[in-house]
């Protein structure tokens, strides 16, 4: 059967060169879209969003080389996000932005796995009227921080302030510095990791630097306490956002990040005996150059109590 392309789909056409091995249609879709789900992917090929010559096909179908794939992605339904009365710790607040001090254990905006309430449930109870900034599932949010990281955090309240701070962190002016807590002790005090990272080819919901399709991330770090030969508290600034850029940096450089169940099994044994429940890792400084004002904005967040009794207990057992 012969389709075309609803219009107000987001539209994805790849040749597929003539020398291609035979290939799923499934899997090859998956090396052109990594950030789309294989399960994704399925959906819309039984669906008949895509199309190999202007056909419908299954998943399965074999590419033999000099076919034409389209990939129609429907726009998603938007569901209404409740405003939800939270506990909000404000570090910085004016007219146009806030700095929140994000908790461990809440995820910042709803996603397709995301279940239970959001940063964003908040946010709208907090900020009336922000609901109208950027995309209604993340109004006022320019920037993110993992559902278990703790944290400075950037609120725009007006789209004049969001897209001013989307352009400061495109030009990486925006400034981010991280506490972390990690097995092992770096050979330097002062040390810089550069290493592309991207999805892993084992396992396409990781990240990793053995990749094939990895973007350019730099991570400086230095050491802040040392607990013995066990452990070490690093300052992490990151020049550029790669997801999970710090565990996935920490854990190539053989320092895997306490408590971090996916990069950081090999810190399995001491992050259950120190107390770690979560990984160690705390959005402490955020600095920029306040669009409004002109003039430098630095917001520095306490640390966690449970990463200073994750630091306690490493002090403790670095003694004995």
């Amino acid at each position: 059967m012969i389709m075309e392309p609803a219009t107000d789909c987001e539209l994805h056409s790849f040749p597929v060169p003539d020398e291609t091995p035979a290939t799923r249609l499934d899997a090859f879709i998956a090396l052109l879209l990594p950030d789309i789900s294989r399960s994704r992917i399925a959906e819309l090929i039984n669906e008949g969003f895509v199309t190999v010559n202007r056909h419908v096909v299954r998943k399965a179908k074999r590419l033999r080389g000099g076919e034409l794939i389209t990939v129609s992605i429907p726009p998603s339904p938007v569901s209404p996000v409740e405003p939800m009365d939270m506990c909000l710790t404000i570090l910085y607040e004016d007219e146009s932005l806030a700095i929140l001090d994000k908790p461990a254990g809440l995820v910042v905006h709803p996603g397709s796995s995301t279940t239970g309430p959001t940063l964003v449930n908040g946010l709208l109870h907090r900020f009336p009227g922000i609901d109208s900034i950027g995309h209604p599932k993340r109004p006022g949010i320019v920037h993110r921080l993992d559902k278990d990281t703790s944290g400075c955090l950037i609120i725009a309240k007006t789209e004049k302030m969001r897209q001013r701070l989307i352009g400061l962190f495109s030009h990486r002016l925006v400034h981010k510095e991280y506490y972390t807590i990690v097995k092992g002790v770096p050979a330097q005090e002062q040390f810089s990791i550069d290493m592309e990272i991207g999805r892993s080819l084992k396992d396409r919901k990781k990240m990793s630097v053995r990749t094939a399709e990895g973007k350019e991330a730099i991570t400086h770090a230095s050491l802040v306490e040392q607990f013995g030969t066990l452990a070490s508290a690093l300052a992490v600034r990151i020049i550029t956002g790669r997801t999970h850029q710090i565990r996935v940096h920490m854990a190539y450089a053989g320092l895997p990040v306490l408590g971090d169940g996916i990069y950081g099994k090999a810190a399995r044994e001491l992050s259950l005996l120190c107390g770690a429940a979560r990984q160690m890792l705390h959005a402490r400084k955020i600095s920029f150059l306040h669009p409004d004002t002109r003039r430098e904005l630095v917001v520095v967040s306490p640390l966690p109590d449970d990463i200073q009794h994750v630091t306690a207990a490493l002090k403790a057992m670095s003694q004995t």
